[in-house]
């Protein structure tokens, strides 16, 4: 890749034009964007001594920063969150997750959902097998 002024190896591209330039014709913009030809002057040997206006949206090309961007986080410890709880609807992160694409929290909960069930479930059963045995024929 070489500069499109001087035929050097280019470093970097213009930030103004997107134009290849080496070291000696630009920093952030080449030296034709900085300097510009003159307004209603034909001759391109003549260059103005003001720098050109810089326009406030940015180049295409260059990386531009997202506005207000956050990654999500993990609502325990605020790691970078790769999951969604299907029950309770937060971001967890693989450390905070377990079975059924559900979080710590709802795993535990769920857990305590079927032992509540099958402790009830076995009342109901001791409950009748009482009833059987001390009923009245």
């Amino acid at each position: 890749m070489h500069c499109y002024l001087c035929h050097n190896d280019a470093v970097q591209r213009c930030f103004t034009c997107g134009r290849l330039v080496c070291e000696d014709h630009g920093k952030s913009s080449c030296l034709r964007c900085e300097t510009g030809i003159a307004a209603g002057d034909r001759r391109t040997d003549r260059v103005s001594a003001e720098l050109f206006e810089t326009s406030s949206k940015l180049a295409w090309w260059r990386p531009q920063e997202a506005e207000d961007y956050e990654p999500p986080a993990c609502h325990e410890c605020q790691g970078l969150a790769r999951f969604v709880c299907r029950e309770c609807g937060q971001r967890y992160c693989a450390e905070h997750a377990a079975d059924n694409n559900l979080c710590k929290q709802c795993s535990g909960i769920a857990r305590q959902g079927n032992w509540l069930l099958v402790a009830v479930f076995t009342f109901m059963v001791l409950v009748l097998a009482w009833a059987w045995l001390y009923a009245k024929p």
